[in-house]
């Protein structure tokens, strides 16, 4: 059977040798990993997160990924990526560069499906992060999160709750000190400081105080702080539409592309220096297809429009994009919309 590692600093070295000889123990060196993450008494190092960038690069090369749309890459994003980043971050606060890593690799998936990197992207990550009310695609801001996350270990200091790690660090830095204005003790591991300078993350509050707003039911909520740290941002008037839940996803997101004026249509590839056909291929005017041209001015297009509005009964005439999104929206307000 393999030996036990031990794993001791701090103490005299003869002590440690004979703790050593009488438990039998080998002696284990960090910075090591445990349960899937990197334990280090310094600071995390990019090398240490590089198993985390490599599970996720590995994830999104699968050849059944690359088979994914648009929508299908989003969920994936959401679900199984998310998921690795947040067991991580919720132990300790993730470097910059490895979060935008993650990032980067995440963009680059959802705009093209494979890991090679690019700088394509339709629509900014920023973007894609804000609520869906906003006009987003309600994709987690990491780096927030992360703060978020570590502010849970802050909550948990306060209340000094049953678990070793508190009762620890409460016996060894605190000692019945007031965390709120108590100073962050330099002879801390790096993990300890970080948890002990998130009351920064505060500074026109009191900490403590700010930090018991975000429990439900006597836990502290992770996403009730992540949504307060959002900044309130204009909602447009299309925000309607993205909201119902009547279309497909892979609708859902071709009318996200869309009322944000992304559907590669003729006049924006001339602008990227494309060399295609100027005219519309479903009518047999010489227009140019826009976005205008395409939906709503094209005698096909118009065509489609009376037809479904003659089967559901509205008595209307087609307008310009703008006047359409305005009055769809506002008829996707009630429970049922046609």
């Amino acid at each position: 059977m393999d030996k036990s590692a031990f794993y001791v600093a701090g103490v005299p070295e003869s002590f440690k040798e004979q703790l050593i000889q009488e438990m039998h123990f080998t002696t284990g060196a960090i910075p090591v990993t445990y349960v899937g993450v990197p334990l280090s008494s310094r600071k995390l190092t990019i090398q240490q997160c590089l198993p985390l960038v490599e599970k996720i690069t590995a994830r999104v090369s699968c050849w059944t990924s690359k088979l994914l749309s648009y929508s299908g890459r989003l969920q994936l994003i959401k679900s199984v990526l998310f998921e690795m980043n947040t067991y991580w971050g919720q132990v300790f606060l993730l470097p910059k560069k490895v979060i935008k890593m993650v990032n980067t690799i995440c963009r680059v998936f959802l705009w093209t499906g494979s890991n090679v990197f690019s700088k394509k992207a339709l629509v900014a990550w920023d973007t894609i992060c804000q609520p869906q009310a906003a006009g987003g695609l309600n994709v987690i801001a990491f780096e927030q999160w992360n703060k978020a996350a570590i502010c849970k270990l802050l909550w948990a200091l306060t209340h000094r709750k049953e678990t070793l790690w508190v009762q620890w660090i409460h016996g060894y830095y605190i000692k019945c000190q007031d965390l709120a204005s108590m100073s962050t003790p330099k002879q801390a591991c790096w993990i300890v400081r970080k948890i002990f300078e998130a009351k920064s993350w505060f500074p026109n509050t009191n900490a403590i105080t700010h930090l018991n707003q975000f429990e439900v039911g006597g836990r502290f909520n992770i996403k009730k702080t992540y949504t307060a740290w959002f900044p309130q941002l204009p909602r447009p008037n299309w925000k309607n539409l993205l909201l119902s839940s009547g279309p497909l996803p892979r609708h859902h997101f071709i009318l996200w592309l869309a009322v944000q004026n992304r559907l590669a249509t003729v006049d924006r590839l001339a602008k990227w220096n494309i060399q295609v056909p100027m005219e519309c291929v479903m009518c047999s005017s010489q227009a140019v297809e826009t976005m205008q041209h395409l939906f709503f001015d094209c005698t096909y297009s118009k065509y489609i429009w009376h037809t479904i509005l003659t089967w559901l009964g509205i008595q209307k005439q087609i307008g310009t994009w703008e006047e359409e999104v305005q009055w769809l929206s506002q008829r996707v307000k009630n429970k049922r919309p046609r």
